[in-house]
C-alpha cells in the first residue's frame, strides 16, 4: 500500500494539488483494497497533471480474490485521453461514468466505472476508477454475433437447397424440419415425413403450415420458443429420438426460423441395453468362476494343514499358487465386465501375493515393476498369469540361495508388433534344476507355444542372475 509520503511525492511531482487535496486523496486510498476485493476488480486513483492534458496514477489496489488485470504495477503511469476517455469525461463534467468499455495497454477488455473525488470546495481533484475484466464476455458477444450472421447465411443456403435441389436434404439420414417462429411447419424432408406419418393421420402432402405438435406429439413448445440451441432425448410409442434444434435468427429480427433434426436411436438404445445385460452376465460368470477356484484353493490349504509329506507339500503349494493366479484374473474380470483384462494390474497382484505369502528362505525379496498399461483377452491373461507364477516360484526357490537380499523385476511392454514379458532376478544364475522343477518349465513352454503362439527364452544376465522372457504377437484389440 502506498504510504502518505509516496502519494505526496507523486502529487507534488506531477500535479498542482494542495496539501489539503493530497490528504483527501490519501484518505480515499485507505478504502481501495476493500473495494478491489469486494468488486473483484483493479481499483485506481488518477490525478490531473499540471499540463491539464494527462493524468497520473497515484494509487492502486490489486484484488486478492482473483487474478490482477495487469502483470505489473501502474503507479506513476501517465494516462492519455485517447486511451481512457471516460476518465477525462468524468474529470471535466464532475459526474460519474458507469459501464464504459476500454482496452488496456496489455490488450484486455475492461469495464470502467469512474467516480470523481471532490475536495471541500467541491472541485474535482482526482478520479476513483474501478476496472473489471470482461475479455471473456466480449469474446462470447463476438461469437454470438458471428453465430447470428452464420445462421442467417445457413438459413439462406439451406432454403436454396430446399427450393432448387430437393434431393439433397432427402439423402440425409436424419429427419429435417424447418419451422416458422409460431411452430408451423415450413419444410420437412422425406425422413421427417415418414416419422410424422407414423405418429399421425395426416397425408404426406398436408403437413405444411400445420403445427408441429399436431404432427409430432412429443415436440414441446419450449423446443422452438428459444433463441439458442436445444438437444434432448425423447421416448414415444416404443421409439427413442434425439431432438436437436437451433434458432436461425435473421438480421432484421423478424420471422425467425427453427431448424430441427430428429434421429431415431431406438435400435442403438436397444443394443446398449443388451450390452449392459451381457456385461452383467459376464461379470457374474467370472465372479462364480473366481469363487469356485477359491473354494478349490481352500480345500488344498485344508489338506496341507492336515499334514502331508514335505515333497507333497511343495507340490500342493505350487498347485495352490496356480489356482490362485487363475482366480486373480477372473476376479479382475468380475468387476470389469469385459473379456479383456489390464495385464499390468494382474502382474502386480500375483507377484506381490507370491513373494509376500509363499514360504521361502530368510532372504529379503524386493519387487520391481516395468509395466505398460496393456490389455489382453482373458484366455491370454490366464496363460500369462500361470507363466508368471511358475517363473516367480522358480526365482524364490533357486535364485537367492545364501543371499540376504534379492531383487525380482517383472515387466511387460509393447515392442514393434510383439508383446515382451519378462521376469529377471539378480540371483546366483542358472543352475541344474531338479526333476520336479522341470514340470514348471514344461508348463511355461507349452503355454507360450500353444496358447500365446510365442517364444520362451531363459538365459543368464551379463553380470548376475537370470532373465526369463516370453515374446508373442499382439492383436490390435489387445492394446489399450
Amino acid at each position: 500500500m502506498e504510504t502518505m509520503t509516496q502519494i505526496q511525492d507523486l502529487c507534488r511531482t506531477f500535479t498542482s494539488l494542495t496539501e489539503d487535496d493530497i490528504v483527501v486523496i490519501h484518505n480515499k486510498r485507505e478504502m481501495l483494497q476493500s473495494i478491489a476485493d469486494l468488486a473483484q476488480a483493479n481499483v485506481f486513483i488518477d490525478c490531473p497533471n499540471r499540463d491539464g492534458k494527462t493524468m497520473v496514477v497515484v494509487a492502486e489496489a490489486v484484488p486478492t480474490t482473483i487474478q490482477s488485470l495487469y502483470q505489473t504495477g501502474v503507479i506513476g503511469k501517465i494516462i492519455f485521453e485517447a486511451l481512457e476517455p471516460a476518465v477525462f469525461r468524468s474529470f471535466r463534467t464532475g459526474k460519474p461514468t458507469m459501464g464504459h468499455r476500454a482496452l488496456t495497454h496489455e490488450g484486455k477488455h475492461v469495464k470502467q466505472n469512474v467516480t470523481p473525488i471532490l475536495n471541500k470546495a467541491g472541485q474535482t481533484i482526482g478520479l476513483l476508477i474501478l476496472e473489471q475484466d470482461i475479455t471473456r464476455q466480449v469474446k462470447r458477444e463476438n461469437e454470438l454475433a458471428l453465430l447470428s450472421e452464420t445462421t442467417e447465411d445457413f438459413y439462406r443456403t439451406f432454403w436454396d437447397f430446399v427450393t432448387k435441389e430437393q434431393a439433397i436434404p432427402d439423402i440425409i439420414e436424419e429427419a429435417l424440419i424447418l419451422l416458422n417462429e409460431d411452430g408451423t411447419i415450413l419444410y420437412a424432408n422425406n425422413f421427417a415425413i415418414g416419422i410424422m406419418e407414423s405418429h399421425g393421420q395426416l397425408e404426406w402432402n398436408l403437413y405444411r403450415n400445420r403445427q408441429i405438435r399436431e404432427c409430432l406429439p412429443f415436440i414441446e413448445e419450449e423446443d422452438y420458443s428459444h433463441d439458442g440451441f436445444i438437444q434432448r432425448e425423447v421416448h414415444h410409442l416404443g421409439k427413442v429420438f434425439i431432438i436437436r434444434g437451433i434458432c436461425l435468427k435473421k438480421q432484421d429480427k423478424k420471422g425467425d426460423r427453427f431448424l430441427f433434426t430428429l434421429r431415431d436411436v431406438t435400435e442403438l438404445r436397444n443394443k446398449e441395453r443388451q450390452l449392459m445385460v451381457k456385461s452383467a452376465v459376464i461379470k457374474e460368470i467370472h465372479h462364480r468362476v473366481k469363487n469356485n477356484l477359491q473354494t478349490v484353493a481352500s480345500l488344498l490349504r485344508l489338506q496341507i494343514r492336515r499334514g502331508v509329506s514335505e515333497e507333497a507339500k511343495q507340490s500342493y503349494q505350487e498347485s495352490l499358487n496356480r489356482i490362485i493366479s487363475i482366480a486373480t484374473v477372473h476376479e479382475v474380470l468380475s468387476y470389469s465386465g469385459m473379456e479383456r483384462v489390464s495385464m499390468d494390474e494382474i502382474i502386480h497382484k500375483i507377484a506381490k501375493a507370491l513373494v509376500y505369502n509363499l514360504p521361502h528362505s530368510d532372504c529379503r525379496i524386493l519387487l520391481e515393476f516395468e509395466t505398460e498399461p496393456l490389455s489382453l483377452h482373458s484366455d491370454q491373461a490366464i496363460s500369462l498369469a500361470l507363466i508368471l507364477t511358475e517363473l516367480i516360484q522358480n526365482c524364490l526357490k533357486h535364485a537367492f540361495v545364501g543371499r540376504e537380499i534379492g531383487v525380482i523385476t517383472v515387466g511387460i511392454s509393447l515392442l514393434d508388433d510383439q508383446i515382451r514379458f519378462f521376469v529377471q532376478d539378480n540371483g546366483v544364475g542358472l543352475q541344474e534344476t531338479a526333476k520336479t522343477d522341470q514340470l514348471g518349465l514344461e508348463i511355461i513352454q507349452n503355454l507360450t507355444k500353444y496358447d500365446l503362439s510365442g517364444i520362451f527364452e531363459l538365459k543368464p544376465k551379463v553380470k548376475e542372475g537370470t532373465t526369463a522372457s516370453v515374446m508373442f504377437p499382439f492383436r490390435q484389440e489387445d492394446l489399450v
